[in-house]
Parts: structure tokens; C-alpha cells; sequence
């Protein structure tokens, strides 16, 4: 049976986007099983008033129940510049071409496939038919000068994503490899990871 995770952040004893967390829960079983659990993750996770002051990861895994909870203190991770992966390119096998992380696998064999060799300050960020869509592990936005934009061309529309858009915080537009000049920076985003929190000048960008 295949297997899921989701990552849930936990601060100061609260627990962030826990809606947005429970849709895609829920999306993720209804789809692969055909029907839907209504899981409520108030109802599963331990109790957050322990956890503070601190920001917590709390790591979920699950099929078509929730399987395992495992809360760590959360460290993140510096990174200093990303490698372009071209998703489109002859060296890849068919299986590359037609990679897709539209849902949040537990199995990430192929992701990290493309990290060999990536120095531990960096990450990848792939591109397909010529447009930015995600790294290894978050969603990003772009800074123009004035605004933050996220490709419309995502790999997999993340909980803070989603949670940007629809409080107008991020704007959402095609952004090809020659729109990067554009811009000043980019900052990766994910459940975990504020607009900023990790942020990599465009010339920090390599192909």
C-alpha cells in the first residue's frame, strides 16, 4: 500500500495550517482509495501546550489511516544556492521525464536521485518545458522589487502555497528560465519555512 507523510509545524505550542493540512489528508486518501476518511487532525495529534517555547516538526505518515506521529525539534536548513535540473533533458530515463509530485509520497527514491552529487549548502530546482516549478523539497517565490511571485507550474501545491495565495500575499504567474534575470531573489516556502526564512540571490541560481 502506498504511503504518505505531512509535515505540520508546531510553535510555541500551536499548530499552523492545520486546515489546509487536513484537506490535503483527506484529498490524498479519497483519491487513492476512493472514499473520504474525514480525518480530523485535532483529534490525532498530541497534545501542543508541551511543546514551548520552540518551533517543532511534526511528521505524520499515513495510507488510508493515520499510521505514525513523530514530533522533533526542527532545524532548519541552510542553503546557499540551487542547481537547475532540467526534467526535460535527454539524459534522463522516460521515468524522469514523466516524474510527478502532484501528492506527498513517503518513498523519495527518485527526488533524492537527483541530489547526487548537490554540496550540502545547495538544492535543486527543477525545471519543465522551460518553466520553474519547485526544489527538492518546498515551493518557492520570486521577488521582483515590488512583489513575490510562485509559478504557476508547481509540482505539488503546497499548504503554504496555497495558504499565500489566498491571502494575497504571493501572486501566481508562468515564470520561464529567461524571466530570471528579472528578479532579485528567491525564497523557499514549505509547511515549515516562511516567505524569507531561506532566501538565495538569483545569482546564486546556476544551470
Amino acid at each position: 500500500m502506498l504511503r504518505f507523510i505531512d509535515t505540520i509545524k508546531l510553535i510555541d505550542g500551536h499548530y499552523k495550517l492545520i486546515d489546509y493540512h487536513n484537506k490535503r489528508i483527506n484529498n490524498t486518501i479519497n483519491h487513492f482509495c476512493g472514499f473520504n476518511p474525514e480525518i480530523d487532525l485535532n483529534f490525532f495529534l498530541p497534545e501542543p501546550c508541551k511543546y514551548k517555547p520552540g518551533i517543532y516538526k511534526c511528521r505524520l505518515t499515513y495510507s488510508n489511516r493515520i499510521e505514525n506521529i513523530e514530533i522533533t525539534p526542527y532545524i532548519k536548513r541552510t542553503i546557499k544556492g540551487l542547481k537547475v535540473v532540467d526534467l526535460d533533458s535527454k539524459v534522463f530515463l522516460p521515468e524522469y521525464k514523466t516524474f510527478n509530485y502532484e501528492f506527498k509520497y513517503q518513498d523519495r527514491t527518485l527526488i533524492n536521485s537527483f541530489l547526487t552529487g548537490i554540496d550540502a549548502l545547495s538544492d535543486i530546482l527543477f525545471i519543465k518545458n522551460g518553466l520553474l516549478t519547485d526544489t527538492s523539497f518546498s515551493n518557492i517565490i520570486l521577488f521582483d522589487g515590488e512583489k513575490w511571485i510562485t509559478p504557476d507550474t508547481y509540482l505539488l501545491n503546497g499548504v503554504k502555497r496555497r495558504h499565500l495565495l489566498e491571502n494575497g500575499e504571493i501572486i501566481e504567474k508562468k515564470v520561464s528560465t529567461y524571466d530570471l534575470s528579472r528578479f532579485q531573489k528567491i525564497s523557499l516556502i514549505n509547511a515549515m519555512l516562511e516567505p524569507e526564512d531561506i532566501t538565495i540571490d538569483i545569482c546564486n541560481v546556476v544551470f
